[in-house]
């Protein structure tokens, strides 16, 4: 029997996709497209935290950066992502993003004016659930039309 964690996330976020964009479509028309994006993305960051809290759940110490670095390999299965390390130590990762599958994919269902929503806006709101302690510092996406994505993750500071 083939779990969802077999299932490569570019696949899973293609079949999410397909009927986001008739949900979409629905709010948008209801709506109008500013409050349309603004309703999805509050529910798209609450499945985004409740995702990175049961990965956290899973992990056998507190997760930091380099549980996350590990697991890289899920949003790059099946190819999604083409990724440079840049920095991994106890209390930061950065890595940067030179292709992006899901871009790709979200432009092609004729989603490209969703896909920050629907992709991008999730890494922040993963972290919260994953290890609150992180915060993510991400100038630039493929997704909004930079060369490149770049993630930077470091312990948040507590004074």
């Amino acid at each position: 029997m083939t779990g969802e964690s077999d299932v490569p996330l570019i696949a899973r976020r293609r079949i999410e996709a397909e009927l986001i964009k008739y949900i979409y479509a629905e709010l948008k028309e209801e709506l109008g497209a500013g409050r349309a994006k603004v309703i999805l993305g509050r529910a798209i960051r609450k499945a985004a935290k409740d995702a990175g809290a049961a990965l956290a759940a899973k992990e056998p110490e507190k997760p930091g950066t380099r549980a996350l670095a590990s697991l890289q390999g899920l949003w790059s299965a099946g190819g999604a992502l083409k990724t440079k390390v840049l920095e991994l130590t106890d209390d930061a990762y950065a890595y940067e993003v030179e292709r992006c599958g899901y871009a790709a994919m979200y432009a092609e269902l004729g989603m490209g004016e969703l896909g920050s929503v629907v992709s991008c806006l999730r890494d922040a709101s993963f972290i919260e659930g994953y290890a609150p302690d992180l915060v993510l510092d991400r100038p630039e996406t493929i997704m909004d039309g930079d060369g490149r994505c770049l993630f930077r993750y470091r312990k948040a500071d507590r004074t």
